[in-house]
């Protein structure tokens, strides 16, 4: 599986410019919440977040770092799951 750090990652999108680029992520995005897979990667965000807050809980104040951490992790996985649903949109439109 290729991870795409960036709409300029995206193979459909690298070739626009900036501008197009946005409009058409935009576009597309919204579509993206009609299936499963971003709403699975949207609850593993805050699930994420929820295990980082119970792992590191015991330490106090840190729980709000192992909060960060889970989130960052999370929002990572739910940013794939957004692209490659995505991805699907783009090659229908062509």
């Amino acid at each position: 599986m290729r991870i795409y750090w960036t709409a300029k990652d995206i193979p459909e999108l690298s070739e626009l410019p900036t501008n197009e680029r946005a409009r058409v992520w935009r576009s597309v995005y919204r579509k993206t919440f009609r299936h499963w897979q971003t709403w699975a990667g949207l609850l593993a965000c805050c699930a994420c977040a929820g295990i980082g807050i119970y792992i590191s809980g015991p330490f106090g104040y840190y729980s709000i770092v192992g909060a960060v951490v889970g989130a960052g992790l999370g929002g990572f996985l739910f940013s794939q799951s957004t692209i490659h649903v995505a991805r699907r949109y783009y090659f229908n439109n062509n």
